[in-house]
């Protein structure tokens, strides 16, 4: 999946409430679990790099390092 989608899927989740804008209280990043990114819903397999999110408002998130790294950016981007 191409990095304009990625962002265009996050925009629409962080409009509807299904991610949050806040940043994570605590990062970690290792091979992927074989869990689901919250951000493009693809399992993030063992030759990737998943970035877990300990989030204040949910418990944890999994993401792509670069979907974290493309919700990143869009959270902070509608909060200017």
């Amino acid at each position: 999946m191409d990095l304009d989608r990625i962002r265009t899927m996050i925009r629409e989740k962080l409009e509807s409430g299904q991610l949050p804008p806040e940043k994570c209280l605590i990062t970690w990043f290792g091979p992927g679990s074989g869990q689901r990114c919250v951000a493009c819903e693809g399992v993030i397999g063992p030759q990737e790099i998943e970035c877990e999110c300990e989030h204040p408002r949910r418990e944890l998130l999994r993401f792509h390092q670069t979907c974290f790294a493309a919700w990143d950016a869009e959270r902070q981007a509608i909060r200017v």
